[in-house]
């Protein structure tokens, strides 16, 4: 123990390092306070709570002021706290091994001479007879007084020494608990580095792996011929996707990549060892069996200190007692003998030798008592040379065990900078593996931004038509006034009312904003070729997708375009059997198509105004295009090509057998009839239970479908419209109302829908721009999820 007097302001981590400098130089010094042990802070040594706690830690480790007697035997939940010192030089490898205890006083000296004698000098004979009673009992007092004032310090001796034994186990507690703090952070900190670490390092491996196969695939994968003239133009030649990669930079990128992914792998292998030589959960209970068995040695030997040692001690001093009041009876009986003289002397012989007799076992009694307590304060000496031996190997290997976990720490840093450089340096290669996805969405997002400009220039042309329109028509308006009643008024209101009453109105010539960015945008066209179908499934074979959703999650059942008849349905539906759910997933077709015919969404009309509305249209169907492909569904032109090549297929086979081909259109029909029935029967089932729709209606809207709203950017004064993702069902807006904010798309259980038409534009009865007499319906839906 260090007694430590410090004012509650002054008690700081340097000041108690100061005064406990005397014992552990500064630079050697190790505090932990706890439990939890830590190392302490100025802010947690000067709180209330924490000094109160230390008090009540120095009241459990005196086992006189407790209401126990014992040691070792209070836990946590008292709240006490202590605070350790180590050494790191005891905890050195070239530590001196501690020195053997030994207790005092290990021997006794008993006295040969009595001491002084109480009684007077006397010549006498027979008084001189009867003193040598009295320096035999004075003689076995002071004997007796040396044996038990050497109980009573051997006592103290093991009390203190079994205490120091206390005090050396809870110090191993509190290296074990402090070594455990950062264990269980270090294997927490393992746990989600191997997750973090597989996780990316398998896909680098796979990519890795296939890098060679991705390069095979965009070899096959035609460029676009706009894309190709346009590269012939500048002087370059490519005609496929590889043609845009630096192969060989690319590949010797990727054998760096291999090399450093190899040396990740062995550096985590590394790493997993240093983590297996932390211990298993096995050796660590281990040792903590083994810490256990040394408390209940020290708790042994307290209780026999307590119960065994003490008891000697109280023997002792009550035969101390006896031998002193026996010498007192003595000096008496010689007293009495020597005033009174003559047969007293006599019977005091006699008394005095029965009195001797009586007593003559007292110091032999004490001699024995004296040889048990010698025997166990040895038996104590030696139980703490091995808990000090066995405390230096175990703070030592907690030592090393603190070693290897900074070792470890240290290493993980490594291992998540490498991981992080790998990461950085595989989205190179990641390009070159996304490189189809990127360019079927370069594509799209050409075909959306020269449908933008389309619809931006019309709409621009149709308004200066429409204010040309308006000044001739205020021309005219201005000159039958003129001519008419306006020529009787006197020059007054020419010159004072109305100066410019006679003069025609301005010419309104606005500056249009610039579409130059149309000449540097090649023309890919307005729907998906088959080159690039062939480059889709390519890249859907060769490389994964991510996306909001998969094309299985849409609608299970669409319509053909309007351009494709029965007859070219047919081979398509030869089987004579319903499709299957997951076929009819894959059937996503969007209306607004160019190729497909506008004219069952808008009604003809002529001039710019027209030509603005279909551009218009045209423009929101790139943008609800380019959202579901990137949802994961195919282009709806693929679809088309799609049916067309199964198309020529039946038309090639039906050619060679007529009564075949009646035959296969008699199925199709049965199976055209049995589709009507499913659908009939599906409608009639989201009826009665909307919950159980959970597919994207596109083909028809009725109340409890579920319904994909997309953002297109129209609306009056800059306000957000959606419109709903649909084959040949045109016209479905969203209700502002039931959203908040302003989402890419809206997902949403429609609960009620309203049919309007539209009225004259710039109304609140045409809110979305539509040709006067248009019907639309505007949904009300509950939200399921937004984007």
């Amino acid at each position: 123990y260090y007694n430590i007097a410090l004012h509650p302001s002054e008690l700081t981590v340097a000041n108690i390092r100061r005064h406990l400098a005397a014992a552990v130089p500064q630079s050697d010094q190790i505090l932990l306070l706890g439990p939890p042990y830590k190392v302490p802070k100025d802010s947690t040594l000067q709180s209330e709570e924490v000094l109160n706690s230390l008090r009540l830690g120095d009241l459990e480790d005196d086992p006189s002021a407790s209401a126990t007697k014992s040691i070792l035997s209070t836990t946590e939940r008292t709240g006490a706290r202590r605070l350790f010192l180590f050494s790191k030089q005891a905890l050195s490898e070239n530590a001196p091994d501690p020195p053997p205890c030994q207790l005092e006083p290990m021997t006794l000296t008993l006295p040969n001479e009595p001491g002084p004698s109480p009684l007077p000098p006397s010549q006498s004979p027979l008084h001189q007879a009867l003193e040598v009673y009295e320096r035999r009992f004075m003689l076995h007092l002071c004997q007796g007084r040396v044996l038990a004032d050497g109980a009573d310090m051997r006592l103290s001796s093991c009390r203190t020494c079994v205490l120091e034994q206390a005090v050396m186990a809870r110090a191993l507690r509190a290296a074990v608990s402090n070594l455990s703090v950062h264990l269980n952070g270090t294997l927490r900190t393992r746990s989600d580095l191997t997750s973090a670490f597989q996780t990316k390092t398998s896909g680098h491996a796979a990519l890795l792996q296939r890098f060679e196969s991705i390069l095979s695939s965009l070899d096959g994968i035609p460029l676009h011929p706009a894309l190709v003239s346009v590269a012939r133009s500048q002087g370059r030649v490519m005609e496929t996707l590889l043609d845009t990669v630096p192969v060989e930079r690319e590949r010797a990128w990727a054998n760096q990549c291999q090399t450093s992914h190899q040396r990740l792998m062995a550096m985590f292998g590394e790493l997993n060892a240093a983590f297996a030589q932390l211990g298993t959960t096995a050796s660590r209970e281990e040792e903590a069996k083994q810490d256990l068995m040394a408390e209940i040695e020290i708790k042994d030997l307290w209780n026999q200190v307590e119960g065994t040692g003490k008891e000697i001690r109280d023997r002792q001093a009550e035969r101390l007692g006896k031998l002193t009041s026996d010498h007192g009876e003595v000096v008496k009986v010689i007293m009495n003998a020597i005033n009174t003289g003559g047969g007293a002397a006599q019977a005091a012989f006699a008394t005095l030798e029965e009195m001797s007799t009586a007593s003559s076992e007292i110091l032999p009694s004490m001699q024995s008592d004296d040889a048990v307590m010698l025997e166990l304060m040895k038996r104590i000496a030696d139980s703490k040379t091995r808990a000090m031996k066995r405390m230096k190997v175990r703070l030592r290997e907690v030592s090393v065990a603190q070693s290897s976990i900074q070792r470890v720490n240290s290493s993980v840093v490594v291992l998540r900078d490498a991981l992080a450089q790998q990461c950085e340096n595989m989205v190179h290669l990641e390009h070159v593996a996304e490189l189809p996805n990127s360019y079927r969405d370069f594509l799209s997002e050409l075909r959306r931004r020269r449908a933008y400009g389309g619809a931006v220039t019309s709409t621009s042309a149709a308004m200066l038509e429409r204010l040309a329109s308006m000044r001739d028509d205020e021309v005219k308006a201005r000159e039958k006034f003129l001519r008419g009643s306006g020529r009787h008024l006197m020059p007054t209101f020419f010159e004072i009312f109305a100066p410019t009453l006679a003069t025609p109105p301005p010419l309104f010539t606005p500056q249009l904003p610039s579409m130059n960015e149309l000449e540097t945008l090649p023309d890919v066209g307005t729907s998906v070729s088959t080159s690039d179908a062939q480059m889709q499934g390519t890249a859907s074979a060769d490389v994964p997708t991510s996306g909001v959703s998969s094309a299985s999650s849409l609608t299970a059942v669409s319509q053909a375009p309007p351009q494709v008849g029965e007859q070219e349905t047919e081979p398509m539906m030869a089987t004579g059997t319903i499709p299957e759910e997951g076929e009819l997933h894959d059937q996503l077709i969007v209306s607004a198509d160019e190729h497909s015919g506008h004219d069952l969404i808008v009604e003809p009309s002529g001039g710019t105004a027209a030509d603005a509305e279909r551009k218009t249209l045209a423009y929101e169907n790139a943008v609800l295009r380019q959202a579901l492909e990137r949802m994961g569904g195919k282009p709806p032109r693929t679809y088309v090509d799609e049916a067309r090549a199964a198309e020529q297929t039946g038309c090639t086979q039906k050619q060679g057998d007529d009564d075949e081909g009646a035959m296969l259109r008699k199925q199709l029909q049965d199976a055209k009839e049995q589709l009507q029935k499913a659908n009939e029967a599906l409608l009639e089932a989201k009826k009665q239970d909307p919950k159980e729709s959970d597919k994207i209606s596109h083909s028809s809207f009725d109340v409890g479908d579920i319904g994909l709203f997309m953002l297109t950017g129209r609306g009056p004064a800059g306000k957000r419209t959606y419109l709903a993702f649909h084959t040949n069902c045109p016209h479905r807006y969203l209700s502002t109302d039931c959203i908040k904010g302003t989402p890419d798309c809206v997902l949403g259980r429609i609960i009620y829908q309203e049919e309007l038409v539209a009225g004259e534009k710039g109304t609140d009865a045409n809110p979305y721009g539509l040709r006067v007499g248009t019907k639309f319906w505007v949904l009300t839906v509950e939200v399921i999820s937004t984007l």
